[in-house]
């Protein structure tokens, strides 16, 4: 299977992956504070979506946009 062709750059994916892992921290272990369980779980799968742009280098919402970070080094 082929990855889809990257559009983050390095910055980005820090980013994405920082924010995500915070959101995750917060949403399971201070569930408390939102309230709401469909927020919460709104809350992680955003994050775990974050995450996975993250591992893969590649974002569908800035493939809509026609955006890319991403500086191609070849």
């Amino acid at each position: 299977m082929q990855l889809p062709q990257k559009n983050l750059c390095l910055a980005d994916r820090v980013i994405r992956g920082g924010i995500s892992i915070v959101m995750l921290l917060f949403a399971i272990f201070w569930a408390e504070q939102i309230g709401d369980i469909i927020l919460q779980l709104v809350i992680i799968v955003f994050a775990i979506l974050n995450l996975i742009s993250f591992a893969v280098g590649w974002c569908p919402v800035y493939k809509l946009a026609n955006i890319s970070t991403y500086k191609n080094n070849d």
